[in-house]
């Protein structure tokens, strides 16, 4: 079991990892349209397939299946849509392990326990939304950049696997804990 100390430690790294997430997505929503199509046109190309000799290494195979996938969502949309996603992702993911991991001292029933993970899973979410939707709005006022409500799906794509990776094995757990308790209750 994780002392209340550690799992502090734990929180206020998160925490600290979500701001850095989000001061990194200001930072390229800050940027100006050639310097994001730069930036988005660097991940394109180390992205893109490029045939290689057969019977190369694992990590060449590896590399090739990535990029191929790659290759098969920039189909559908292009890297800056997808990077929305990525950048959400991380966001997301630290938000959702503080949220996870704000619990307090004193332990209680499963019923508000489960409650409480609904509420933490509500707050993470509405956190991510609000990011998200600064992130637009916050675009309006840079000299070439646009609102772009396509953008808020890649995000909301981003956060929702995020939020889903963190608390659909934490609810899992619970109930798991659950049905052993009862049988030994």
């Amino acid at each position: 079991m994780i002392s209340h100390r550690t799992k502090r430690c734990i929180w206020f790294a998160c925490v600290a990892l979500g701001v850095v997430a989000f001061a990194a997505i200001f930072a390229l929503t800050v940027q100006g349209p050639q310097e994001s199509a730069s930036l988005s046109g660097f991940f394109e190309q180390k992205l893109t397939p490029v045939e290689t000799a057969a019977g190369g290494s694992i990590w060449m195979t590896i590399k090739a299946t990535i990029r191929k996938v790659a290759s098969h969502l920039f189909a559908v949309a292009g890297i800056r849509k997808w990077a929305h996603t990525a950048e959400f992702f991380a966001l997301g993911l630290f938000v959702s392990l503080a949220a996870l991991l704000y619990v307090p001292r004193s332990d209680s029933s499963p019923l508000k326990r489960r409650k409480r993970l609904n509420h933490r899973a509500t707050v993470a979410l509405a956190v991510c939304v609000a990011c998200s939707l600064f992130d637009q709005t916050h675009k309006l006022f840079v000299l070439g950049r646009h609102f772009d409500v396509t953008d808020l799906l890649f995000d909301a794509l981003g956060y929702g696997l995020a939020l889903a990776l963190v608390f659909i094995p934490a609810a899992l757990l619970m109930a798991h804990r659950g049905k052993r308790g009862a049988h030994f209750g």
